[in-house]
């Protein structure tokens, strides 16, 4: 009868396939589930000047609604009347009740227009509403 010699005994070995698998499918669920905000804020927009700028610190989820010169809303990529807007915002808003919302008009647009585009905003319950502007450097508020 021959005897078993360690040489002829198989290492114990953990096979990582499948959890490489399950690590490949996270990696894409976050991926197609994760919003890149950054994209919101590279949409070429000629924002009005702020006399006084301060550095607006985005709430996670805060929602940004461009107003173009034409006249076109746009919300999440989404374009959008304003009336499609306040309903678009009004269940956010129940769901979670501090949602921000960051207004962005384009320089050219007519101050009465904006203004709708607000009052939309505020008709579905918005609290905190943020109106984006660009710093413009003031003699005094140069930095270097």
């Amino acid at each position: 009868m021959p005897l078993k010699t360690s040489s002829d005994e198989e290492l114990p070995a953990i096979n990582l396939t499948s959890m490489i698998d399950v690590l490949f499918l996270l990696i894409i669920f976050f991926m197609v589930g994760t919003r890149f905000s950054e994209s919101e804020h590279q949409i070429a927009l000629k924002l009005p000047k702020s006399t006084s700028p301060e550095s607006m610190m985005d709430r996670p989820g805060a929602k940004v609604v461009n107003l173009y010169a034409d006249g076109t809303i746009e919300l999440d990529g989404r374009r959008l009347s304003s009336d499609q807007l306040t309903e678009m915002l009004g269940p956010m808003v129940r769901n979670y009740p501090d949602l921000q919302v960051r207004f962005r008009p384009d320089t050219g647009v007519p101050v009465g227009q904006a203004s709708q585009v607000m009052e939309a905003i505020s008709r579905s319950g918005v609290q905190d509403i943020r109106w984006a502007t660009s710093a413009s450097v003031m003699p005094g508020n140069r930095t270097r």
